[in-house]
């Protein structure tokens, strides 16, 4: 009886445990819920808590961005790619930006005297990130992601000394051609766009599918490749985020200002970029980032010249040396005083022959490019060294910073001093030596010396088997 008892009494607790553990379940399964739900919230409103703006106001922002080119409309492929610049490349966007400060002077210098419209230097994003050595799997290289064929009908020069699809004027002189022939076929720059991607064959079968006359871009967007009817709205939002980047908190990456201001030479002669790196004492592998289109590392010196890139600061100095030795005069045989680049790493912080400036804005200064206009300074470079986008609208007194040269390289006009050649020493008789040789002793060696050993053959090996 007392057994049954224990036993009833035992169960008895166990079922209070078991409901006592139920009841505080759910309040840890609440807790748990509480816990987790705003990470599930956060995934949920991703977009918003990247873009820590609402839809309407990036609509409105694209407004603001001239749309005599075309329709920025605001769509899914939009806001997923300005969410891609944001939260999953930050640091390749920073990178973007400090490229673009170096590419984007020379490319609103071309399209200001072509007469097009600004807003084209962004396809450069789309195609190839601003990396010259972009190659696509098709074969198109450059900044303008050119095809062999078409830059060698567009003028450019491509075999295996120089690809001038990869050199920033060239290469955007080539666009730009490109790129009005497809306008002028087909009166619409989101179409001309979508030519130059695709060409223009899958552009008049997107129109005949349509079943429309005269239709746009986004009439046709559905009947066009996957990749073309992406890109215009890539290039949209390549256009927000290089404008508004400094709303989300994209940092500018560092770069050297050797890199980012600089200018072009026409060189009418040989020129190697290793002789450009003795007389400039930059890195090597700066002067070819600056100069790509150089593949076998030299300037051929073909009828009408090549253009050399390089900082602002060593233009001076390098056509100071074009200017004393001509173009007949063969390279290894003038003689500098300059040390082998080989024997030093170049100049490490060439950012200290330039000197800041800060100004502010004035009250006739309402926006940043008349600020520009008037510091006589590229907008897109005044732009990035301030943290601003090119389309913002300045107060009175807003800060900006920017740089100029401080100090140029000079040339240098030793000459080699190269101490003369030790006189040869007078060629004399070398009188006979006189060795004592023990005749006897060598004789002995000889003497003793056993015989050659005769190796034996096979039926020698037979028969001392049977000895």
């Amino acid at each position: 009886m007392l057994l049954t008892r224990s036993s009833t009494f035992t169960r008895f607790l166990f079922v209070c445990l078991f409901l006592g553990t139920a009841l505080q379940s759910p309040r840890a399964t609440a807790t748990e819920a509480a816990t987790t739900l705003p990470a599930a919230a956060d995934a949920t409103v991703l977009a918003d808590h990247i873009m820590k703006v609402t839809d309407s106001l990036v609509r409105a922002r694209l407004k603001i961005i001239d749309r005599g080119m075309m329709e920025h409309r605001y769509d899914k492929v939009v806001r997923r790619r300005i969410i891609n610049y944001i939260e999953r490349w930050p640091v390749a966007t920073g990178r973007l930006l400090a490229r673009s400060a170096r590419y984007f002077p020379i490319f609103e210098a071309q399209l200001s005297a072509a007469g097009m419209p600004l807003e084209l230097k962004y396809v450069t994003i789309q195609e190839s990130a601003l990396r010259p050595y972009a190659v696509s799997r098709a074969s198109a290289a450059g900044l303008w992601q050119l095809m062999p064929g078409t830059a060698r009908e567009l003028g450019l020069a491509v075999d295996n000394t120089v690809d001038e699809r990869l050199d920033a004027e060239l290469g955007c002189a080539a666009g730009l051609k490109y790129l009005s022939y497809q306008y002028d076929r087909y009166q619409d720059w989101a179409l001309a766009l979508a030519a130059y991607n695709c060409g223009p064959g899958n552009v008049n079968k997107a129109i005949r599918r349509s079943g429309r006359k005269n239709p746009s871009y986004w009439q046709i967007r559905k009947h066009l490749p996957r990749e073309t009817a992406n890109y215009v709205p890539s290039i949209i939002a390549a256009m927000y985020i290089l404008n508004y980047y400094h709303d989300h908190g994209v940092a500018v990456k560092p770069m050297e200002l050797d890199m980012q201001m600089t200018e072009a030479v026409t060189v009418y002669r040989e020129l190697s970029l290793y002789r450009v790196a003795q007389l400039t004492g930059l890195r090597a592998d700066r002067i070819v980032e600056l100069n790509p289109q150089y593949i076998k590392g030299y300037l051929p010196g073909r009828p009408g010249g090549h253009r050399l890139r390089l900082p602002s600061r060593t233009v001076p100095a390098v056509k100071t040396y074009l200017a004393r030795h001509p173009a007949g005069v063969a390279e290894q045989e003038i003689a500098l005083p300059w040390a082998s680049p080989r024997l030093h790493n170049g100049e490490t912080d060439p950012d200290r022959f330039y000197q800041e400036y800060r100004s502010s804005a004035g009250p006739e200064h309402t926006d940043l490019r008349q600020l520009a206009r008037a510091n006589r300074v590229p907008v897109d470079q005044l732009a990035v060294w301030s943290g601003r986008g090119t389309l913002d609208s300045l107060h009175e007194h807003d800060p900006v910073v920017f740089y100029r040269v401080a100090d140029y390289l000079p040339y240098d006009p030793r000459d080699r001093h190269t101490p003369a050649a030790a006189q040869p020493l007078a060629l004399q008789a070398a009188p006979p030596l006189r060795v004592a040789i023990d005749i006897s002793a060598a004789t002995d060696a000889i003497v003793q010396r056993s015989p050659p050993r005769k190796w034996a053959g096979f039926t020698d090996r037979v028969k001392r088997w049977f000895k």
